[in-house]
């Protein structure tokens, strides 16, 4: 075993570029915001008389409007397009003002405080080609997680008369990444939106109907952290040329000129941020190195492996194991692997051999290169797929590990406990406000507190297995995504904690002003806590009642996971909230009396049986989803149209009069 004690891990992070740090650190925070978040002002613009017209490299017509809507498009194309709603409100720069950048080509609108959340809305029209690019900016300056609900809705001037996906189908579903409509009536060109990526980290749901469309998300934006989502929309009288683009959208060359740390916010995408926080600018036709001059040079990379000093000692690495290098200073580099591990450390080859395809091989010193890369193949990929549970290092190393073989724990308030790798998504370290630590669980929990013990023991997918210091720890990550179960109770606590799971403290007292009574946790709905009268609580029982009084106990017990079981004081509490429609084990117990009637032989019980889960609400969906693997095919199908209702639960938008109406009105032709 190789041992790494702190001081070894400080003297090797010193051999490294000092900028690695903020990319080991994970993420951008809204107080160090990456360069190229926003669009460099060169011109503010004005929409108080009306609107911004760009045009794209097809010649067709972008009105922008200080919602950051497009007018009317081409020959009314649109009738209001690309809205985006926050929580049933509409984004609106303030002032009706915005700006645009040196090239004139993208414009920004913002920032507008809503829900919490900082937004932004800055849109890009493309000079070589007929398309427009959204990026919606959402920062969180809370301590809070901020979760909202999102509508980017258009209106096409004349009723859709066709809708194409981009899997060839009629309507949006999961394989695809957008679609193109087509009306009838008027002169109208065809419109093509780009919505999602095939393993995006969220997906919206779609609704198109009459002259109506509907992208929908539920977005999550984590304290201190910002997220972008991405469409881009295309005006094109050529149908065939939409649904080519559509199979092989160019997402990554879209996105090329925003920096690899923006690219890694966008959520609905998966937009080639980088690998493991590393940023290689790739191509599709060759291997390219890339001078610390800016000049680029194409090729053919003939070195075999390359051998590296890291802290694990030295390593070979074999070329088919690599995606490329980014370069330090010296002889300090980082290699990103195929499985997104990121190795950093020093090389021992003086130079790299770049074949110029058949013009001659160049020999070039490893501290001239900025980066070097091999190109974009369906062997080495340009996005990144998770490979299973990493650790990232203040070193800028991102390292595989065998997250069953690591035994950890939290010291937090309510005392030392025990973590499960199995439960959890991620540990996050140096987060603002109270807590030095976070341990954010599957399940949606987040909770604060210190890593124990001080050294981690690690068996890394490299072969090696070493003793890492906890003070060298930037991020741990033990699965792909979350997932939130709305079955749990809900727990806020003072320190913005925020803990999904169950009581489990047996029987308690409330002494109220007539007379003390004994409570079951199994009946209480809610609870609200008065943080200026420790233990005073109001209670909202199943069947109603509420309940003023004193708890007679200091503690109450909550479990996230089965070995993660908390003792928590009671002045910490905010608030208790069991979001079922009737007490945790009832609403099992009748969501699985209700799934067997859907099963049943008379199709009016099957129907009432559908209407009655309908009516129960969305915080079933996990339940219903464990019946998924039924083997009744009417059963699965019926659960899936169930679930199906609840998902599209969002308040349908009131159409917006076509604009045409309006130029009509005042006489106003468009173009």
């Amino acid at each position: 075993m190789t041992d790494v004690n702190r001081s070894t891990i400080v003297k090797f992070g010193l051999l490294c570029c000092g900028a690695w740090f903020a990319i080991a650190a994970g993420g951008a925070s809204v107080h160090a915001a990456s360069t190229g978040l926003h669009v460099k002002r060169a011109k503010a613009i004005s929409f108080t008389n009306g609107y911004y017209i760009l045009q794209d490299g097809g010649g067709y017509r972008w009105d922008f409007q200080y919602y950051g809507n497009i007018y009317s498009g081409t020959n009314y194309a649109y009738s209001g397009g690309m809205y985006c709603q926050i929580n049933g409100s509409n984004f609106q720069a303030p002032g009706q003002t915005g700006w645009t950048n040196k090239a004139g080509d993208e414009i920004e609108m913002g920032p507008q405080s809503c829900n919490g959340l900082t937004i932004s809305r800055r849109v890009k029209v493309y000079k070589d080609r007929p398309m427009a690019r959204w990026l919606d900016i959402f920062e969180n300056p809370g301590n809070s997680a901020v979760t909202v609900q999102i509508a980017i809705y258009t209106c096409t001037n004349y009723t859709i008369q066709q809708t194409v996906t981009s899997s060839g189908g009629a309507a949006f579903g999961e394989k695809d990444i957008g679609f193109r409509v087509q009306t009838q009536g008027g002169n109208s060109p065809p419109t093509m939106h780009i919505v999602s990526s095939k393993r995006a980290k969220i997906r919206p749901t779609v609704q198109i109907q009459s002259n109506q469309i509907y992208v929908r998300y539920s977005l999550t934006v984590p304290a201190h952290k910002t997220a972008i989502l991405c469409h881009f929309e295309s005006q094109n009288r050529d149908t065939a040329a939409h649904d080519k683009l559509m199979k092989k959208f160019p997402s990554y060359k879209l996105l090329r000129d925003l920096p690899g740390s923006v690219r890694a916010m966008i959520v609905n995408m998966n937009a080639g941020g980088g690998i493991g926080g590393v940023d290689l600018d790739r191509s599709e036709t060759s291997d390219s190195v890339v001078l610390k001059g800016g000049d680029p040079i194409f090729g053919a990379v003939k070195n075999t492996a390359f051998k590296i000093q890291t802290l694990l000692g030295e390593l070979d690495l074999p070329a088919d194991r690599i995606i490329g290098m980014a370069g330090g200073r010296g002889r300090s580099v980082r290699f990103v692997l195929l499985d997104g591990q990121v190795v950093s450390g020093q090389l021992a080859d003086p130079v790299l051999q770049l074949d110029l395809d058949g013009g001659g091989v160049l020999r070039i010193p490893f501290d001239k290169i900025a980066q070097w890369s091999y190109r974009v193949t369906g062997s080495k990929p340009n996005d990144e797929k998770f490979g299973g549970a990493y650790i990232v290092l203040r070193t800028g190393d991102r390292l595989r590990f065998d997250p069953k073989a690591l035994e950890i724990k939290l010291l937090t308030r309510h005392g030392l406990v025990a973590l499960e790798a199995e439960h959890l998504l991620e540990l996050t370290m140096d987060n603002p406000g109270n807590a030095v630590h976070r341990a954010v669980f599957l399940n949606g929990s987040r909770l604060g507190g210190f890593l124990e013990p001080d050294t981690l023991k690690l068996k890394l997918d490299l072969g090696k297995t070493v003793t890492v210091s906890r003070d060298m720890v930037a991020q741990m990550r033990f699965a792909e995504e979350d997932q939130p179960d709305t079955t749990l109770t809900r727990v806020v606590l003072t320190n913005g904690d925020e803990l999904f799971g169950s009581l489990t403290a047996g029987k308690f007292k409330l002494a109220t002003d007539y007379g003390q009574i004994e409570i079951d946790p199994s009946r209480v709905r809610t609870m609200n806590f008065r943080p200026e009268d420790l233990g005073r609580t109001i209670v909202g029982m199943w069947k109603g009642s509420v309940l003023k009084g004193r708890l007679g106990k200091s503690q109450l017990g909550f479990a996230i996971s089965p070995k993660t079981v908390l003792n928590i004081y009671a002045g910490q509490f905010v608030s208790i909230n069991c979001p079922l429609p009737m007490p945790p084990k009832a609403a099992r117990g009748e969501v699985e009396k209700l799934v067997a009637q859907l099963g049943a032989e008379s199709y009016e019980d099957r129907q009432k049986a559908s209407k009655e889960l309908v009516k129960m609400g969305k915080n079933i969906l996990p339940i219903l989803k464990d019946h998924l693997k039924t083997g009744d095919p009417e059963v699965r199908q019926r659960i899936e149209d169930i679930m199906e209702q609840m998902g599209s639960g969002v308040t349908p938008i009131q159409p917006i009069q076509p604009m045409h109406d309006h130029f009509m009105k005042f006489g106003i032709r468009g173009g």
